[in-house]
């Protein structure tokens, strides 16, 4: 029996195992062709701070604000409890707030994360709200010294007096005697908005941002996030209205909001293009994996709706992408330290030097395909010679990349609203 393990101090890797588990339970995301490093790569160029997993923008001012709590209680000396405890408890007690102020509302489409329990205080989430938005409160500056993990933070916060090397000194029950070495900027900090004195925050806590909740969080990522795609779309009243105004869309409509185009850096506007051109051209071998899936452990109808699909896109792709720079796409995934293995990036590179000359070539498609998947999933691959399962006419994999586009949607319209609000509730 083989299980998954991490030392103590590796919490940020922790957190990100976490976040894949989690996408693995989602169905569509299934990365059976291993080009999710560079997905993410231009991802956590446009939209650093944000997951797939993060629902509603109050959870990153919520989170603040629990933090501010803890620590204003820890050096009260109001508590010997450490942060991950107390935030155990206390965004339960959040959550069964958070239903109950929306009664007469759709759970599920509020965004309350942990909302299908209720007001039940027996269940709880696995993923608590401060563990899926803690990287994005460290990007924004919310929490200082940014480069803590939640649990090294929650260290931290046990003496506030001990620096890292102090904790990296420490061993089994000894502690490090580095405490000379203390620096003001190393202690555990905070920014959270400020609460109206006159509003009973806590017991009236809703989903929906306060406007000053709203408006420290439009200028928090902006100021920090200013040269990403996200600092740029909060800059601007003009360039938000465009991105509310958005629906149910793909990364193709997002990409061609006009303010894109009106973007004076170049860089980002590229790379937004080839966000967008990398779908389009790696869409290709998905479709082609799913064929082959199909005439090996399909349905003669979804056979025929694959090829269908196949044909279409080669026809959508046959005026190759004049701007495509396949040298940037690297440069852009090196400048995000994602590391690409050496097989998937020959994978790449040959998939879109067959697509520039129109995908003609079946039998190196199909080869290609089948020889990523098998490499990528090993002796899980559905292409493997001895795989005689029935799929049916399930698509399986990817089918489409957003880059996290629609939680980004979500935030800015959360963000829009907060600043309008006028004490109304909304879903």
């Amino acid at each position: 029996m083989s299980s998954i393990g991490w030392i103590d101090f590796s919490s940020e890797h922790r957190e990100r195992l976490r976040t894949v588990l989690d996408l693995l339970s989602a169905p569509g995301v299934l990365d059976e062709l291993g080009i999710g490093p560079v997905r993410d790569a231009f991802a956590d160029r446009m939209f650093p701070g944000i997951s797939t997993i993060q629902t509603r923008a109050k959870y990153f001012t919520l989170t603040a604000h629990l933090v501010e709590k803890f620590i204003a209680l820890k050096r009260s000396g109001g508590t010997s409890r450490t942060l991950e405890s107390y935030l155990a408890d206390e965004e339960k007690q959040c959550r069964i707030r958070l239903v109950t102020a929306a009664q007469g509302l759709e759970i599920k489409e509020t965004g309350i994360i942990g909302g299908s329990f209720g007001t039940d205080p027996r269940r709880d989430v696995m993923r608590r709200p401060s563990s899926v938005y803690w990287n994005g409160l460290r990007l924004f500056g919310f929490i200082q010294p940014r480069e803590l993990s939640l649990a090294e933070f929650s260290r931290r916060c046990v003496d506030d007096r001990r620096t890292l090397r102090t904790l990296l000194q420490e061993s089994g029950t000894e502690r490090g005697d580095d405490h000379d070495a203390e620096d003001i900027n190393s202690r555990p900090r905070v920014h959270a908005p400020e609460i109206p004195p006159d509003q009973n925050y806590w017991q009236t806590l809703s989903i929906d941002l306060l406007p000053a909740e709203a408006e420290f969080l439009r200028m928090r990522m902006g100021a920090s996030q200013s040269e990403s795609l996200l600092g740029q779309i909060l800059s601007s009243d003009a360039n938000m209205a465009e991105v509310c105004a958005l629906k149910r869309s793909t990364f193709d409509d997002f990409s061609a909001l006009p303010f894109i185009g009106r973007l004076k850096n170049e860089y980002l506007r590229r790379t937004v293009q080839h966000a967008r051109d990398f779908w389009l051209i790696m869409e290709g071998a998905h479709i082609r994996y799913n064929c082959l899936l199909q005439a090996r452990l399909g349905t003669k109808e979804s056979q025929a709706e694959c090829n269908e699909l196949w044909v279409n896109w080669r026809r959508r792709i046959a005026p190759f992408p004049s701007q495509w720079d396949t040298s940037f796409m690297w440069s852009l995934v090196a400048s995000m330290r994602t590391s690409v293995k050496k097989p998937t990036h020959d994978f790449i590179e040959a998939w879109i030097a067959e697509t520039c000359k129109g995908a003609s070539d079946l039998k190196h498609c199909d080869a290609l395909v089948t020889n990523q998947e098998r490499y990528n999933k090993g002796a899980r691959a559905r292409l493997r010679n001895n795989n005689t399962e029935t799929i049916g006419s399930a698509w399986i994999g990817v089918q489409e990349l957003d880059y996290r586009q629609r939680q980004v949607c979500r935030l800015v319209r959360d963000i829009r609203d907060g600043l309008r609000a006028t004490g109304g509730r909304r879903a």
